[in-house]
């Protein structure tokens, strides 16, 4: 997608960002393991391959560089994202929770852990999206003071380095990364297929969620030209776009406060969908054409966790809604 002219204003944004002199680019920092305190349970982790080898030894603060799904049946969700995408499953050994790496074009791209469901009726499957940050412990403790909360971490993941998984102060859930091999470089290139290539928060209050990451991650925040009453915000860094924040519309998903979804760049959208549907998936909103020209659908797999699949379209904005 392409950088939004810089020429736009900048949106007000609660809270504040950070300086304008903060780096786009960081050295890896030292990575150690938080300190537990004596009523926490440690759980073994066990180790995730690395996001780049030869390590890169660089990040890049707000890029989106990992995904988990969180899942009650990690049989059924194999047996529907394989086919789907083409993707391939490496079991790992050893924790608490089964798990396999997301392998796709000889890499690992995510992981799918199997974990039930606390309260069926309310909780559901999800994909996490780890947003680049070279301070996962900072991420928590601003997180905190603005209302959100820590949901595990920060402590070290052997292999991929310092994660904490945190709901930001509208209750959107998300990951937060610090990589020990640093992180996977931006490509010229158009996303590879069948690889997640986009994300979107969708929450309540977008101006207010797009200041809590600007502050966090540094992005620079550019409103939408078509954008009314501060509904849709692009998100920025090292002159990439890296997500969107949206509305949350109340009748997509009634039972969430706000929700990340993410994005797998695809051939053909409609076709894909059908495909879903076809594996016991469910279209939760149907082919179309986005504000930015690419055709979209939002999909929920058998078990409930959402995504969405995207196809690169241009010179598509009058065209409306696909038939």
């Amino acid at each position: 997608m392409a950088l939004i002219a810089t020429a736009q204003a900048q949106p007000t944004l609660a809270p504040l960002p950070p300086s304008p002199d903060a780096p786009d680019y960081v050295p890896v920092p030292l990575i150690a393991a938080a300190p537990s305190s004596s009523n926490t349970q440690r759980v073994p982790m066990s180790a995730f391959d690395p996001l780049v080898t030869p390590a890169t030894q660089r990040l890049l603060p707000g890029k989106i560089v990992f995904s988990m799904l969180v899942t009650p049946d990690l049989t059924k969700a194999e047996n529907f994202y394989g086919p789907l995408f083409g993707w391939s499953f490496r079991p790992v050994n050893g924790g608490k929770h089964p798990r396999v790496e997301i392998m796709q074009a000889g890499r690992a791209i995510g992981t799918m852990v199997a974990h039930p469901l606390d309260n069926p009726k309310q909780d559901v499957p999800f994909w996490l999206p780890f947003i680049s940050t070279s301070d996962t412990a900072t991420v928590a403790r601003v997180t905190k003071r603005y209302g959100g909360h820590v949901l595990f971490g920060p402590r070290k993941w052997d292999g991929l380095g310092q994660a904490v998984i945190v709901s930001d102060p509208q209750q959107g859930i998300y990951a937060a990364l610090s990589a020990q091999s640093g992180d996977p470089e931006d490509l010229s290139t158009a996303p590879m297929l069948d690889s997640f290539s986009w994300a979107t928060l969708l929450t309540p209050s977008p101006s207010t969620a797009a200041g809590y990451y600007q502050m966090l991650f540094n992005y620079q925040v550019t409103a939408a030209p078509e954008a009314d009453s501060g509904a849709h915000y692009i998100l920025s860094s090292q002159g990439q776009e890296r997500a969107s924040v949206n509305t949350l519309p109340p009748d997509v998903m009634p039972r969430d406060k706000a929700r990340w979804i993410q994005f797998v760049q695809v051939r053909n959208s409609a076709t894909t969908a059908t495909r879903a549907v076809s594996l016991g998936g469910q279209v939760i909103v149907p082919t179309h054409v986005d504000r930015d020209g690419a055709l979209i659908s939002v999909i929920a797999d058998p078990t409930g966790a959402v995504f969405g699949v995207i196809e690169a379209q241009r010179d598509m904005l009058e065209m409306g809604p696909a038939q």
